[in-house]
């Protein structure tokens, strides 16, 4: 849905898809690296200096709050976007309206959040987290209205603005909440240095962006109403979306304290290595899901690894959305179909170039950032995870074209089929498997095929809806690449923190060369790759 123009507004000619869709993904990927770079810091730092079990703990209200945060944050950009990218003139214009819904929106939606901290914590089995999710509702604030700058630079096309903040906002954060880790500050401290960080941020991109009277080209009021609907739509969809990423470790959470408190009289050497005051007399049973939080630790650090070919191909779904959302606007089909493909066809070749890193050697890639233990807990479940996260990354680009496209119902019937494979399939798997050494591996290996599941369906959604998807010969030259690569490392006899980087260069360099060998990959991207850095579109479309 659009705002509806005063008057006739000219139509601009689409850019050139790969030009445009290029050199905003070179910004937006640039900074996703450096983004990806500074969450690193944070995750591979809070284990060395927390306790297991805080870390655990931070890591599901971190979980927790991101899913909320997530929510707003992209639904927020996306609803400026589309509507700015309509009508530029109009940015300012959007900025105004979308900071009003915010007053709303944004302030009520962190403050149910933060109302439902003990609601959320009795579900989880663990009353300790009721306070610092009360404080993470501040964040969900924040960002509401960080957002609504973010969105406006998309919509414009200033994507070098957007992924500036990204960056800036990451370095930030890292350092408070590892200087508040190291202060001792617990888990409270460590969210504390979250909300911090985005009051900062936050200042920054009123400074830089700047608000919407700073040019002094405010039109009339726009009203609040259509942005509102287009976010509910959006909104919807990314509850359930964001929901697939972080479900398994809610359901592992819970599903875990349920099984350590009714096997908790025989647990007591378990608890006294985790909770070293505890015993018969102190009212252990009560600290029991603590154990549970350890497992949740031990997971996070697989998902923290799985989710990078997501993460650094997500800047895709930013530039794609505006994009979009042109060209569906001026009715030009064919142009939307190129987006598709064009973008589609990178996102599966850069995920699977990271996640067969991860999958061809497991444990020694764990153990290049996570202690012993992380690692023997976790190797079972990084190849499941990192795969299952490479068909996320497709799930993730064609909701931001079905939303970008209005078509935000087809995105939630989408999201909400592959959601529902996953808890399902996490919950009948988790309480058949809880207090079983392969417990992660499970829920890893459950939720990597409800993410393929879903991929196959977004397929199917795009070409009835578009015309256009993945080659199916793109799909199988990228399966045989993932193939060799992981047999490669697989047999690779290189040990050690230095050799196993080696051996990452190797399985990405045989990835590569297999992609070649079986033209995937070739002249034309090198053409694409050039035109981008010229600033102009390149011949043809890449096969």
């Amino acid at each position: 849905m659009t705002a509806v123009p005063d008057e006739p507004v000219a139509k601009v000619p689409s850019p050139s898809p790969s030009g445009r869709a290029g050199r905003g993904a070179l910004y937006l990927a640039g900074g996703n690296v450096l983004f990806i770079f500074a969450g690193l810091i944070i995750q591979f730092g809070l284990p060395a200096i927390l306790p297991t079990a805080t870390f655990g703990s931070y890591s599901l209200i971190s979980n927790i709050a991101s899913w909320v945060n997530n929510v707003t944050v992209a639904g927020t950009i996306n609803t400026v976007s589309k509507f700015t990218a309509a009508e530029p003139g109009k940015a300012r214009d959007v900025q105004s309206a979308a900071l009003r819904m915010q007053l709303v929106l944004g302030l009520g939606i962190a403050l149910v959040f933060m109302a439902a901290a003990p609601l959320l914590a009795w579900l989880l089995h663990d009353s300790s987290l009721t306070a610092p999710l009360a404080l993470a509702g501040l964040i969900v604030a924040g960002y509401s209205f960080y957002a609504v700058f973010v969105g406006t630079a998309n919509g414009l096309h200033d994507f070098h603005k957007q992924a500036g903040l990204s960056v800036l906002f990451a370095f930030v954060r890292a350092a408070l909440l590892l200087g508040m880790a190291i202060a001792g500050t617990g888990v409270i401290g460590v969210i504390g240095g979250w909300v911090a960080a985005v009051v900062f941020i936050l200042l920054l991109a009123v400074v830089w962006v700047g608000m919407p009277a700073r040019d002094g080209k405010l039109g009339p009021k726009l009203s609040v109403a259509p942005l509102v609907r287009f976010f509910s739509g959006v909104a919807v969809y990314l509850v359930l979306f964001n929901l697939l990423m972080f479900v398994d470790a809610f359901l592992l959470k819970r599903l875990m304290a349920e099984h350590y408190a009714a096997h908790a009289p025989d647990l007591q050497a378990a608890l006294t290595h985790v909770l070293p005051w505890a015993g018969p007399a102190s009212g252990y049973h009560a600290e029991v899901s603590k154990l549970a939080d350890v497992q949740v630790a031990y997971y996070a650090a697989v998902q923290n690894l799985a989710r990078l070919s997501y993460q650094i191909v997500s800047a895709a779904t930013f530039v794609v959305f505006p994009l979009v959302a042109r060209s569906t606007f001026d009715g030009d089909p064919e142009v939307t179909r190129k987006y598709i493909r064009i973008t589609l066809r990178y996102t599966l070749v850069a995920a699977a170039a990271i996640a067969v890193v991860m999958a061809a050697n497991p444990a020694d890639v764990l153990g290049l950032v996570y202690a012993p233990d992380f690692v023997e807990h976790g190797r079972l479940a990084l190849p499941f995870l990192a795969l299952g996260n490479v068909a996320f990354a497709l799930i993730a680009v064609t909701g931001s074209i079905l939303n970008g496209a209005g078509r935000a119902r087809v995105a939630i019937l989408v999201a909400g089929a592959t959601l529902v494979v996953a808890i399902i399939g996490n919950y009948i798997a988790l309480s058949l498997a809880a207090g079983g050494d392969n417990v992660l591996a499970i829920a890893a290996g459950v939720t990597g095929g409800s993410m393929l599941v879903g991929a196959l369906v977004c397929g199917a959604v795009l070409v009835r809806q578009f015309g256009a998807f993945l080659p199916v010969v793109s799909v199988v030259r990228v399966a045989v690449a993932t193939v060799v690569a992981m047999a490669v490392g697989h047999f690779l006899p290189l040990h050690g923190k230095l050799m196993t980087l080696v051996e990452a260069a190797v399985v990405v360099g045989v990835f590569v060369v297999v992609l070649v060998a079986t033209r995937e990959l070739g002249a034309r991207d090198l053409d694409a790759i050039k035109a981008v850095r010229r600033k102009r579109a390149p011949q043809g479309e890449t096969a």
